[in-house]
């Protein structure tokens, strides 16, 4: 029960930093924004916290293993970044068309080519 209460609130608060007012003008239509929003889908360590599967990054980077990683730093898709920088914000790259679009290259390569990236641990 104690997990699942530090999972929600880390939820909660991941998503908080992106969008820290609730605003009803905001729509996500995008399973692959949504994902990026709420630290959810293809990443070892939300596959991971729901057993769904067991595996890290084979860059090795980032124990996190986050959304975020692969937005950012993970250097097996740095050739799918151009406009995307660390240290940009979330909120700053979905309000530019150009680097939403990234986003969602990065997201749909990741997708396409998993079984090159992640590593199953044993």
């Amino acid at each position: 029960m104690a997990r699942k209460m530090e999972q929600k609130r880390c939820k909660r608060e991941y998503t908080f930093s992106i969008f820290p007012k609730v605003s009803t003008k905001r729509c996500i239509d995008n399973h692959l924004l949504s994902q990026v929003v709420t630290n959810h889908g293809l990443c070892p360590n939300y596959l991971k916290r729901y057993n769904l599967r067991e595996c890290n990054c084979r860059c090795g980077e980032d124990a996190d293993d986050g959304i975020q990683h692969h937005i950012f730093w993970c250097p097996l898709l740095d050739s799918c970044r151009s406009l995307i920088r660390p240290g940009m914000s979330i909120a700053q790259i979905l309000q530019e068309k150009n680097k939403t679009k990234e986003v969602k290259s990065i997201l749909n390569f990741l997708y396409s080519h998993q079984q090159d990236i992640f590593e199953e641990e044993l």
